[in-house]
């Protein structure tokens, strides 16, 4: 009897222990969070042809941004070679925009691009690929500035 109910006691604190690190690894980390401890941000967005996993500094006015660019055909998996990367950013009302030129990263797919905001608010940066066999064109919202230098 004393045995069943140490199996109980022990299965009990044991759900209450997985309950705990579950939601503490599921906590969704604020973006203002990672601002402020400098932090390197990622996305990975699609189009029917391409990956794009890019890691970049948070936006602050007057301060270039480095976008790491890593670029993956899906048709076949490989990564992106010899391709013209250009960022347009423009603030979200659609004004003329800020083209940057990506240079070729020293791994192939990977692309180097920074990006500098003008005004503190809310961007959207249109990434274009265009080598031999693709041009694909990728609009991308919902990034902010917030500190000016």
């Amino acid at each position: 009897m004393v045995r069943m109910l140490v199996r109980r006691r022990v299965a009990w604190i044991c759900c209450v222990l997985a309950v705990l690190v579950f939601a503490v690894a599921c906590r969704r980390e604020e973006p203002t969070a990672a601002r402020e401890a400098g932090e390197t941000l990622a996305r990975t967005e699609f189009t029917e042809r391409i990956e794009n996993f890019f890691e970049y500094e948070p936006l602050d006015v007057g301060k270039p941004a480095a976008f790491l660019i890593h670029l993956t055909d899906l048709s076949d998996g490989a990564p992106v070679e010899n391709a013209h990367v250009t960022l347009t950013v423009r603030r979200e009302r659609g004004e003329r925009g800020i083209e940057s030129k990506a240079k070729v990263g020293r791994v192939t797919g990977i692309y180097v691009a920074h990006v500098a905001v003008p005004a503190a608010g809310r961007y959207t940066i249109e990434f274009h690929v265009k080598n031999a066999t693709l041009d694909e064109r990728m609009v991308l919202d919902d990034f902010t500035t917030g500190r000016q230098p």
